[in-house]
């Protein structure tokens, strides 16, 4: 109750209005989702961040097969370094020239500290997708490398399991692509199973 005085001065007593309610917010439904009904394309995710913008709150779903282009640059191999600075890490080949050395402006970048790697181009490891090949050829480095103990001086045939040392850093070649599986080939058969499915 609060006190009002009147005209003449004297103490008024005026009723306080009595409190409004808050009105309840609606109920928070999950959304009914069954068997059937298609998957969305977004989900929420939860983030460290406080501050979210519209396309954090939400990751795309991967759906195979649905939008999926040619891969733009898909691995042929691999080489693992087995022995010196950096070891148990794995580098990506791709197809046809892989430059490797230790910047970053290389395909394949070697920098894990070991510094008798030249920083462009030490050595350039090739895949023909034609043949079905691997080669590695010297670079523009000062140093030699070895394949299996034996110095590259031209371009040579590159083997699977080959281990190719430099400096202080040796690696060994773990190839995907070769006589048993090409990138054209596999999309080539993805292909013929999807007319032999239309047709069906």
């Amino acid at each position: 109750m609060s006190i009002l005085r009147g005209l003449d001065g004297v103490p008024m007593q005026a009723p306080t209005p009595p409190r409004q309610k808050p009105a309840a917010a609606p109920p928070n439904k999950k959304e009914q989702r069954s068997a059937t009904d298609p998957m969305p394309d977004t989900v929420p995710v939860a983030r460290d961040s406080t501050v979210l913008t519209r396309e954090d709150e939400y990751t795309r779903v991967h759906r195979p097969g649905a939008d999926d282009g040619p891969m733009a640059d898909p691995p042929a191999g691999w080489l693992v370094i087995v022995d010196g600075p950096g070891q148990g890490r794995a580098v990506t080949l791709g197809l046809h020239h892989n430059p490797i050395g230790r910047d970053e402006t290389n395909r394949v970048a070697l920098d894990y500290g070991d510094e008798t790697i030249s920083r462009r181009k030490h050595l350039l490891v090739t895949y023909d997708p034609e043949g079905r090949r691997f080669y590695v050829t010297p670079g523009d480095g000062t140093n030699l490398c070895y394949v299996n103990d034996q110095p590259v001086l031209a371009s040579m045939p590159l083997e699977p399991g080959a281990r190719i040392r430099t400096g202080r850093t040796t690696l060994r070649f773990v190839p995907l692509c070769g006589p048993d599986f090409s990138w054209d080939a596999a999309a080539a058969a993805d292909a013929r199973s999807g007319a032999d499915a239309g047709d069906a």
